[in-house]
């Protein structure tokens, strides 16, 4: 990836945050994410366009050689559905890299078919679940379209892929 484009996905993932930020502050009271509650990296699919596989790469040349090692491994053994090989001891090893489905993941949100997009966490007893009763739920969620196409839109990003499609030979 070139210093560049670096820095232009790098200046949008700073903006995004910042977004993002507020909308996680005005729906605390129905989100319970924290640091170490690692059960959306634990076990699902991971839509990621290339142009962030690039980017989350980066942030994998970055760590110390033993996370790479760890991580390494952890491609080595990944299996489609399961963990994501950057979850190291329940923390995101490249969070400041991460794919925008990890940022946005835990908001209710309206997607580009006008239905809400809602972590599957509810069903856990977890974010949104004192406001989701048979398949409704009981706030108005962001209006905003979160899912990667909407938000990179002003970019190439190239092809959306699952995590483990990209990085399985």
């Amino acid at each position: 990836m070139g210093k560049v484009l670096e820095g232009k996905i790098r200046a949008f993932f700073e903006k995004l945050d910042s977004l993002l930020e507020g909308y996680f502050q005005a729906h605390k009271a129905y989100i319970c994410c924290r640091a170490g509650c690692s059960s959306c990296c634990e076990k699902g699919d991971y839509p990621v366009s290339e142009l962030e596989l690039k980017y989350l790469m980066q942030g994998f040349i970055e760590l110390d050689s033993e996370k790479k090692l760890i991580v390494q491994k952890n491609i080595k053994t990944m299996q489609r559905g399961e963990a994501c090989p950057f979850l190291i001891e329940n923390l995101c090893s490249v969070y400041d890299y991460r794919p925008i489905i990890c940022r946005v993941h835990g908001l209710a949100y309206i997607c580009g078919n006008d239905t809400v997009k809602l972590p599957y966490c509810a069903n856990e007893g977890k974010n949104y679940s004192s406001v989701y009763k048979d398949r409704e739920v009981f706030i108005n969620p962001v209006k905003d379209n979160l899912d990667t196409p909407s938000l990179l839109k002003n970019f190439d990003y190239g092809e959306i892929r699952n995590l483990y499609d990209w990085l399985k030979p």
